[in-house]
């Protein structure tokens, strides 16, 4: 799965390697992201705890907004350092093509929520265990209309942040620092995964589950030429699990997970797989470029672009 240094039509994998910038640099802007990433975090949490500070193991409507804007940030963070430092022409951060395709967004989103609303009738009336340790019963949480209404205006958002940093910059970042496509696609969702904490912050089977979604996404990154597919699974995700936990009053407890059976682990691993199958038969369907045939980027000062 390697592809040569001279290669005309780049795929995704390429698109922050260009002629004009040294390739240590991308190393330089992953950790410029993450120091601003830290930086908005500790000014959006600490303002939302300087306003409302949730009871310990709790997370009210406002805390979960202000999680999701602390991750909304990686979106623009991500996208300027592409430009100011890397040269990358817009857009290639998006997909080949140098845009977000809304139309592939779409039926990838369909595709995902489909398959969340399967998954979650199997664990229902199958009885698998919930990764916060409890069955399927209790009331709403007192704020339930509340957190329903930020997770439907902002998890959508957050999920893709996170994609554009860690599906995004990151596995392009790889990309133009190693020849083979497969350290790219494995290294990425391990740091993802990382990120997401180490024992005994996540146990061994949260652990494969968030690596296995992250290896499933970096597939289908490569495949469809975009992070569509990535942002349409990490949302529906997200959104299905925050409303399911806002009705069951347990948001504080998914937001914080740091374990998960391994009968919910396995429901969840064969739903990331069927995504990933279902979405590389969209991609067909639809014809979706995975190669570049844009300049991969521009002189400031001239406008001129350039491969």
């Amino acid at each position: 799965m390697s592809e040569p240094e001279d290669t005309t039509a780049p795929t995704y994998l390429r698109l922050l390697r260009n002629s004009i910038t040294p390739r240590g640099y991308v190393v330089l802007g992953a950790l410029t992201i993450l120091v601003g990433w830290l930086i908005a975090g500790v000014v959006i949490l600490g303002f939302q705890q300087a306003i409302r500070k949730d009871p310990e193991g709790t997370i009210s409507w406002f805390g979960l907004l202000a999680t999701n804007l602390s991750l909304i940030v990686l979106i623009p963070l991500s996208m300027l350092i592409a430009r100011a430092l890397n040269r990358q022409t817009p857009g290639l951060l998006s997909s080949v093509v140098g845009r977000l395709r809304w139309r592939p967004l779409a039926w990838f989103a369909v595709a995902a929520v489909a398959l969340e609303l399967v998954m979650l009738a199997v664990i229902q009336y199958g009885g698998v265990e919930l990764a916060t340790g409890e069955r399927h019963g209790g009331g709403a949480a007192p704020d339930a209309v509340a957190v329903i209404a930020v997770t439907l205006l902002t998890s959508t958002f957050q999920a893709a942040g996170e994609e554009y940093f860690f599906r995004g910059y990151l596995l392009q970042a790889v990309g133009a620092l190693v020849r083979s496509s497969v350290v790219a696609i494995l290294v990425t969702p391990l740091l993802f995964t990382v990120a997401h904490g180490i024992w005994p912050w996540q146990s061994p089977a949260l652990f494969l589950d968030r690596f296995a979604f992250g290896l499933v996404a970096g597939l289908l990154l490569v495949r469809t030429g975009g992070l569509e597919a990535s942002i349409a699974a990490h949302a529906a995700n997200n959104v299905v699990t925050f409303v399911f936990a806002a009705l069951t009053n347990s948001v504080g407890a998914s937001l914080q997970v740091k374990d998960a059976p391994w009968s919910l682990v396995t429901v969840d691993v064969v739903k990331f797989v069927a995504f990933g199958a279902v979405a590389l038969w969209l991609a067909r369907r639809i014809k979706l470029d995975n190669e570049c045939k844009l300049p991969l980027a521009t002189v400031p000062s001239t406008g001129q672009k350039l491969v």
